[in-house]
């Protein structure tokens, strides 16, 4: 019974996002079906976008969860102009704006990666696609990013398709022609407005399950659009690409047809005791709460004579449970977004590199990020606020690292791995026997001499509590001391060291 639950708490929220932002089928001459999924056609377009946040704190909310709502609160993502020349070269200037500040951006991602220029950054931030590559074991086979994006455009139309084809229209949806802005231009357009609860997401979710489980070949070519998608990539992460693909999937046709089979059968034991599982979690005062009357939901998507969506107007509330697990009692996400050009010739804006790039990679540090920007910046405030700088490592047969020697109740592990786990740069000298260590966050510099207590903390003398020590060759240090020295505390877990850096 529980599993059943779990299914249903992952299917309800998912039902209310596509009613929002689907809109369902056809009300009057409006095909919503249509009209969403060829807005996924669009190859070029022009927009512009602001989104706040508001968080209701409880009454029992602590102290630090009430100033997160407050500086939530009084913020908002403003996209001036978005301009995507095509689905795979697109460029964003706008700003955050919170408690009174306001930190321009500028972003442009092509084929290669996405750059970001900050106020305040001494060289904007490139993140290319290869850590992507890396992270998915494909770096190095060839991978075709710009392939991939259109598998994965390809992709979610099947998806959006399916879903809007399957999806009930609310009581409270209405069409009508209104004439409003686009863009500084007045528009004669088609307006869709929607209204819902979360009551009524629960007499919307049974009739979509039903309808979807009825449709046997949408299934089925929803399924086939999966294959499509995912074994080119499992093919192009192997050289013997068509044993990867096909020792994971299978063959098209088999994998279809027991993907449907496992699939009617999930949908056809939800919808078999659906009722009774909704009964049972209604006892519930959470999930009551969540799908009450206080959930609410309001769009308003405005559609020309192509079907193409210029305009869209989203407030969503959504009731937190007030039963203690959290600080706040609701969350209100707000939207509001223009688009003119569609289609039309759009020319992206690189984000200028001349004076180089802080690429970021699998071993850029935190302090690496924050050495990029202006002190006084308020990026670096908030990279601060954000607790950047914040790390936990655990040391232990079964943790991060598992290398370590005691000795007279002092821990000591290779200082190799503290280095490591802190972020620091080390360096070693092999004729002196000398080791540096050089603070990730503050640039502080700790030596240390092997078989030696004496240290040098930032010029300042320091004294250990036993020598550091070689075994083996390999140089250990006594963690609580050294760790300290890097800005670090250490205690223990269940028989694991933690060292924690705040």
């Amino acid at each position: 019974m529980r599993k059943k639950r779990t299914t249903l708490w992952i299917v309800l929220p998912l039902v209310l996002l596509l009613i929002v932002l689907s809109g369902c089928q056809s009300v009057g001459s409006l095909d919503i079906q249509k009209a969403m999924v060829s807005n996924l056609d669009v190859q070029s377009i022009e927009s512009n976008q602001t989104l706040s946040v508001h968080l209701t704190p409880a009454s029992s909310a602590s102290a630090q969860n009430v100033m997160i709502a407050e500086v939530l609160n009084n913020s908002k993502l403003i996209i001036d102009h978005a301009k995507m020349e095509s689905p795979s070269e697109m460029s964003l200037t706008g700003a955050v704006e919170y408690v009174g500040q306001r930190l321009p951006f500028h972003l442009y991602m092509n084929n290669d990666g996405v750059t970001i220029d900050l106020e305040g950054a001494k060289q904007p931030i490139y993140i290319s696609y290869s850590l992507y590559e890396q992270a998915t074991g494909l770096s190095g086979v060839g991978f075709n990013f710009a392939a991939v994006q259109e598998q994965q455009r390809e992709f979610t139309k099947a998806v959006a398709s399916f879903l809007f084809k399957h999806l009930p229209n609310p009581s409270n949806i209405a069409v009508d022609s209104v004439s409003t802005d686009v863009y500084g231009e007045t528009l004669d357009l088609t307006r869709l407005h929607t209204e819902l609860d979360g009551k009524e997401v629960l007499e919307l979710v049974k009739p979509f399950l039903t309808s979807m489980t009825a449709d046997e070949q949408g299934i089925k070519d929803l399924i086939g659009a999966f294959y499509d998608y995912y074994a080119p990539i499992i093919a192009q992460s192997s050289a013997d690409s068509e044993s990867s693909a096909a020792s994971m999937f299978g063959d098209r046709d088999t994998f279809v047809q027991e993907g449907y089979t496992s699939v009617k059968e999930t949908l056809d034991e939800v919808l078999k005791e659906y009722d009774q599982n909704i009964a049972d979690l209604k006892q519930d005062e959470s999930f009551n709460t969540v799908f009450g009357p206080e959930t609410r939901v309001t769009a308003d998507v405005y559609f020309d004579s192509d079907l193409h969506a210029r305009k869209q107007n989203l407030d969503v509330t959504i009731a937190l449970p007030a039963d203690g697990s959290l600080d706040y009692t609701s969350i209100n996400i707000h939207t509001e977004s223009d688009a003119w050009n569609i289609n039309g010739s759009v020319t992206a804006e690189p984000v200028d590199v001349s004076g180089g790039t802080l690429n970021i990679s699998e071993n850029t540090t935190p302090g690496t990020i924050l050495r990029n920007f202006d002190s006084s910046s308020p990026i670096f405030k908030l990279l601060n606020l954000a607790d950047i700088s914040r790390k936990t490592v655990y040391i232990g047969d079964y943790s991060d690292y598992d290398d370590i020697i005691v000795r007279n109740k002092i821990s000591y592990i290779p200082a190799k791995d503290l280095a490591e786990a802190l972020d620091a740069k080390m360096q070693w000298n092999a004729s002196t026997k000398q080791l540096t260590f050089t603070d990730d966050i503050t640039g502080a510099v700790t030596v240390l001499k092997v078989n030696s207590k004496q240290a040098t903390v930032d010029g300042q003398a320091k004294t250990l509590p036993a020598n550091v020590i070689q075994v083996k060759g390999k140089t250990y240090v006594p963690v609580r001391a050294v760790a300290g020295f890097l800005g670090a505390t250490v205690t223990s877990s269940y028989g694991d060291i933690v060292i924690e850096r705040k």
